[in-house]
């Protein structure tokens, strides 16, 4: 009854399996690769804090199924509910939510709306009370190319304001040859927790409107850890104020030293391990990090909730850093010249293309970096200039990133712009192991 759900999990869990990744090659699986992903503002919404987010060029965490039995009560469970499948497919590379999954903690919805010729359901959620996940199925009555969400809102049926920080509903969805079903996930987090009770999430899909009701049950308690230690990477410390593990995501609440003499990007391998050393590593395909990196933070993790090891450890050996002097890149781009960057001069060749601002990124051969962001842009005059969308492109064979960032139209008073970086190819290690329980 349920061999093919078992014989699909299995293959899913081979294709892991195979990635030659250990853990001392973790410390180099930097966050990232936009690989040319445009990071749209229409595609989230942010609010208080800064939110980093990232596409994933490679799913390279270890051991990635490794919590997953991959029994036939699950298989069976899978079986039982349609098109659990694609939402298997979906969450493949976050083991925090398919323990969820396993668990029997997703909760199935099956309500739709219909309008004109499109028909949009929501097939089930996982929540928690900082974040729901939705996934759905679009489906058309002719064969469509692409199609995407306009816009995307979640309210409380009884009108409780809800406290938005995030929410990312994807890129289009495109098929050379044509499709008339589509499915995704829509991930909406909060920054006051919400209660378990009923919602309407109302879409815009080609000027066609819809509203479909659900409710959501019970939520499992979060679990909080309270730590007040300090990690230091070459003299560089980052204070580790709380853990708190959510189905959906483990939070680390964290605040950068007023002492260091550089300004920490990110933490490249953050992760929880237990005492069997199995990681549960960055989320590698949303939100990855809210707050403001020169003071107070919050790193997310993949969850493991639904795992109850006899020890959990906070680890860091890795992360991008760069000088608090030196750590914008300044640039004229009406002149195309670069005036100021971090050290090593690792970016030249300041062009325009595409309607971008486009620069090389040059990285050493042995780096297996991939992550590119430019932070917030101040004109010359200290005002902020907007940019809708970021992108990367790799040459492998000369070591070259391309990365550009799209710009409204400048006046010359504005020149020379300023741009903070969010990653940048230089580090400082370390060997940092943190007992959490």
């Amino acid at each position: 009854m349920y061999k093919r759900e078992e014989e699909q999990l299995n293959d899913f869990k081979k294709e892991y399996d195979n990635i030659p990744v250990s853990l001392d090659k973790l410390d180099h699986a930097i966050m990232g690769g936009f690989n040319k992903a445009k990071l749209e503002e229409r595609n989230s919404s942010r609010k208080k804090k800064r939110i980093y987010s990232f596409i994933a060029a490679a799913l390279l965490l270890i051991g990635l199924f490794s919590s997953i039995r991959i029994s036939s009560v699950f298989a069976s469970y899978i079986s039982e509910i349609p098109g659990m499948e694609k939402i298997v497919e979906l969450i493949r590379d976050d083991k925090g939510r398919l323990a969820a999954l396993e668990n029997k903690y997703y909760q199935e919805q099956g309500v739709s709306d219909k309008n004109g010729d499109l028909t949009v359901t929501i097939d089930g959620t996982i929540a928690d009370e900082k974040g729901i996940v939705i996934f759905y199925t679009i489906e058309s009555e002719e064969q469509l190319k692409d199609i995407m969400f306009d816009n995307v809102k979640i309210r409380a049926k009884d009108e409780t304001v809800l406290d938005e920080a995030f929410i990312s509903f994807g890129d289009a969805h495109s098929s050379e040859k044509g499709e008339d079903t589509f499915s995704g996930e829509i991930e909406y987090f909060f920054e006051v927790p919400i209660e378990p009770k009923e919602y309407i999430v109302e879409l815009k899909i080609k000027e066609k409107s819809f509203s479909i009701p659900f409710t959501l049950k019970e939520f499992k308690e979060k679990k909080e850890y309270a730590i007040h230690q300090t990690m230091e990477l070459e003299g560089q410390k980052i204070n580790v104020e709380k853990v708190t593990i959510y189905p959906l995501r483990a939070a680390v609440e964290l605040k950068m030293d007023s002492s260091n003499k550089k300004q920490i990007l990110q933490l490249d391998d953050l992760r929880l391990v237990d005492e069997y050393n199995e990681v549960w590593g960055k989320i590698t395909n949303g939100v990855t990090a809210s707050g403001d990196k020169d003071s107070d933070q919050e790193i997310y993790l993949q969850s493991n909730y639904f795992k109850e090891p006899k020890e959990l450890y906070l680890v860091l050996n890795s992360a991008q850093a760069i000088d608090k002097d030196n750590a914008v890149v300044v640039v004229d781009t009406e002149k195309l010249a670069i005036l100021k960057q971090p050290a090593g001069n690792k970016l030249n060749n300041v062009r325009k293309e595409y309607g971008q601002l486009v620069f090389d990124l040059h990285v050493k051969k042995s780096s297996n970096y991939s992550g590119m962001g430019f932070g917030k842009i101040t004109d010359a005059q200290g005002n902020e200039v907007k940019s809708h969308a970021q992108s990367m492109s790799a040459d492998e064979e000369s070591n070259i990133r391309m990365v550009g960032i799209e710009l409204p139209e400048l006046r010359t008073e504005q020149n020379p712009i300023t741009i903070e970086l969010d990653f940048y190819p230089l580090w400082i290690k370390g060997n940092e192991k943190i007992r959490i329980k």
